[in-house]
């Protein structure tokens, strides 16, 4: 094994054990996605992408551009929180590729 001359000084960081106060923890948020799905009956509720109808079923698991996107209407670093009314359902082609690549919002 061929050493490098560069080592590191700090510990890599460490995982989180527990959720940050007020997060939910990985089963809640499991069933908030479950909810919020089934709100929306499937359907991308965003329609900010071009092609997008939102009249195609989304599935709720598979390939991350297949499946159904929970997305934050006001994100987590500006305030927003995990509620029901901050929460909607969105196609890949609206959520990463509108929202998080031409920073459109929805109306």
């Amino acid at each position: 094994m061929i050493r490098s001359s560069l080592k590191r000084r700090t510990r890599p960081p460490s995982r989180r054990a527990k959720p940050r106060r007020g997060e939910p923890t990985p089963k809640e948020k499991a069933a908030i996605r479950q909810a919020v799905y089934e709100r929306a009956g499937g359907l991308c509720q965003l329609r900010l992408h071009k092609d997008c109808t939102g009249l195609r079923i989304l599935p709720f698991e598979g390939d991350v551009f297949e499946r159904a996107h929970l997305v934050h209407l006001r994100a987590r670093g500006a305030g927003g929180t995990w509620d029901m009314d901050n929460l909607t359902l969105g196609c890949a082609a609206c959520h990463l590729g509108s929202m998080h690549t031409e920073g459109k919002k929805p109306e």
